[in-house]
């Protein structure tokens, strides 16, 4: 699944991300990439709760979206990765 804002999240819905996905804990990370606009996670189940939380942090709208397998999103930094059934995979550039 991937996260996306609007605009470029803040430091608190950065560690609220951190947070609910394990970042911290390597044995529970489940953060395939992460820049100031998109989270790529390794998951396909988060609370509704949780994205109250997280857009009320945010102070912007936050959406969500389950990927397919043949779904391919650029970081800002340029960088690719697309879903398959294991999870985000980073593609070589060229």
């Amino acid at each position: 699944m991937s996260i996306n804002f609007e605009d470029p999240m803040n430091e608190k819905s950065s560690e609220f991300i951190r947070k609910v996905f394990g970042d911290a804990d390597l044995k529970k990370n489940l953060i395939a990439a992460m820049d100031d606009k998109t989270v790529l996670v390794n998951d396909l189940q988060i609370k509704q709760k949780e994205m109250g939380e997280l857009a009320r942090l945010a102070k912007q709208t936050v959406t969500v979206e389950i990927n397919d397998e043949t779904d391919i999103k650029t970081m800002s930094d340029g960088t690719k990765y697309r879903c398959t059934p294991r999870g985000w995979i980073k593609l070589p550039y060229g």
